[in-house]
């Protein structure tokens, strides 16, 4: 089935290990991939070149409603073809202006990467530079966005708890939800269930190879020498630390409670807290 496979996740939830691993597994070389020389998955939906390969033109005197409606003429230009292809978003699964930002029609499938707020929040931070009050505010905030910039057409985020809401609430779209968590404590069988996913047949040691090559050792010491392309910043280290639980000791008290008071019920849900709202890990 041709379309697009949609990568899609909040911000700072391991999409681009995701990408990497993706490209380690269909290579299948002796070598790690090259971080900046990514060609498996390559696009991603707010790409300004597409945009400004579907206009014609540059967009820098274009509204964001303007620019909103060249969203379906992209999609579709990603979906020719005979073959199925690798899209990331971070784009809520919603409306904007009455028109989608992700189209159904355009879609093979998706996969959905889910991770705790709470880690989550500090790489958001840093990523956009605000305090990490302003980013827990930012992740609670249903009309959260990120607006046009040279590097990205503007995407709508909304809040971390409607932001899955969005992608897990389509009737007969089930998206194959991986938790950040698991990819890091239980890569075999996590990323074997999205070669399963993805309907490859079954090779161990082909995955292992592509899990060892997209390690968070391998693309960290690839930037420290390299540089990655995606930097938001030249001064920005975009794979900072890839640990689960770092939150603890840098967010305080207050700070975690009131992440666990904006989204309690879909920490709960997805396993991160109790019921009583202890944190689980």
């Amino acid at each position: 089935m041709s379309g697009i496979i949609w990568l899609a996740s909040y911000p700072k939830s391991g999409n681009t290990w995701l990408r990497i691993f993706i490209e380690n597994l269909f290579k299948n070389t002796a070598e790690p991939a090259k971080i900046n020389e990514l060609g498996v998955v390559k696009h991603n939906d707010n790409s300004p070149n597409l945009f400004k390969q579907i206009i014609g033109r540059g967009f820098d005197a274009m509204k964001d409603s303007e620019l909103h409606q060249y969203r379906e003429a992209v999609q579709r230009h990603l979906a020719k073809g005979n073959e199925s292809v690798f899209v990331k978003t971070h784009s809520a699964l919603q409306n904007f202006e009455g028109r989608p930002l992700i189209h159904l029609e355009c879609t093979a499938g998706a996969v959905y990467i889910i991770r705790n707020p709470f880690d989550m929040v500090i790489s958001f931070s840093d990523h956009y530079q605000i305090s990490y009050d302003d980013a827990i505010e930012a992740i609670a905030a249903p009309s959260h966005r990120v607006n046009t910039t040279n590097q990205g057409i503007f995407q709508i985020l909304s809040g971390w708890s409607n932001h899955y809401r969005s992608w897990f609430g389509v009737n007969n779209f089930n998206p194959h939800l991986m938790r950040y968590e698991d990819m890091v404590r239980n890569p075999i069988k996590t990323f074997g269930r999205f070669s399963q996913f993805l309907g490859l047949p079954k090779n161990p040691e082909r995955l292992r190879r592509a899990i060892k090559n997209s390690s968070f050792d391998e693309v960290s010491k690839q930037e420290t020498v390299t540089g990655f392309s995606e930097r938001s910043r030249p001064d920005q280290k975009f794979f900072r630390s890839g640990k689960v639980g770092g939150y603890k000791s840098i967010l305080s008290e207050a700070q975690v409670t009131k992440i666990i008071n904006a989204h309690g019920e879909l920490l709960f849900e997805k396993g991160y807290i109790t019921k009583s709202g202890r944190l689980k890990f």
